[in-house]
């Protein structure tokens, strides 16, 4: 947990969204059984979500999934456009919505009813995952990821690119590739910004790894990267000119 100037604790700001009176509350009545959160606003809908996020700044947004209007990763998507720090935990009654959570980088995913031990390890893979609070203002150095019965330690400096694939994110070294238990947002807020670029939503590379660029169609682009499996990732269009800014493109 971050500290703050005096040495108390600083909790995860935090907004609850869900058309439901009484799910907000029942939501809203859990995550204050947390010591590390506070809930700074409510919402009943889109426009209102919007509105609280420009004006209280919270650090993570709770989202029902079905709602009139915008659904809640439709939100997701909105409010992390304008934040892109804010993390966004998906909670609904029904688990078809569990793939597409993943696929738009929400941190996770709890099914109604929820109770709070769930509550808990979400509010808990929130803290691990905030830069200050785990890594001191510094940026991750190594990760240890379940294999069998074992943990490995995995040095990031051997990390070639991270990838999500399906509900899974990757770490891909030069010898072998490992499951991480984290979305590629988190890491995103991890990972030293000097070594490591985002290409895409689903892929960080490091960058000194790129070796060509290579268009694709639709002004979107493929990076080779330095691996013996020459492996080629997504570069998207909207990411292509803050590459552009770590590696110019010289006539």
């Amino acid at each position: 947990m971050a500290l703050n100037a005096t040495g108390g604790r600083v909790k995860l700001r935090a907004i609850v969204v869900d058309d439901e009176p009484l799910a907000r509350d029942e939501l809203t009545f859990l995550l204050r059984q947390c010591d590390e959160i506070e809930v700074v606003g409510e919402a009943g809908f889109a426009m209102e979500a919007e509105r609280q996020c420009d004006d209280l700044q919270p650090e993570v947004a709770f989202i029902d999934l079905r709602m009139p209007g915008l659904d809640g990763l439709a939100l997701a998507e909105l409010l992390r456009n304008k934040h892109p720090q804010l993390a966004v935990v998906i909670v609904s009654a029904h688990d078809d919505g569990a793939l597409r959570g993943f696929e738009a980088q929400v941190t996770d995913y709890l099914l109604k009813p929820v109770r709070l031990e769930r509550i808990r390890q979400a509010v808990e893979r929130l803290t691990a995952a905030r830069p200050d609070s785990v890594l001191g203002g510094r940026a991750l150095e190594r990760f240890a990821v379940r294999r069998k019965s074992w943990h490995v330690v995995v040095e990031v400096r051997d990390v070639v690119y991270f990838e999500a694939r399906g509900e899974l994110v990757w770490a891909v070294t030069e010898v072998d590739r490992f499951a991480v238990d984290r979305t590629l947002t988190n890491l995103a807020d991890q990972l030293d910004t000097k070594d490591f670029f985002q290409s895409h939503r689903s892929c960080i590379v490091r960058i000194d790894r790129i070796r060509t660029i290579e268009p694709a169609g639709a002004r979107s682009f493929r990076l080779h990267l330095d691996h013996p499996d020459e492996p080629k990732v997504p570069l998207s269009r909207d990411r292509a000119s803050k590459l552009r800014e770590r590696i110019p493109f010289l006539r």
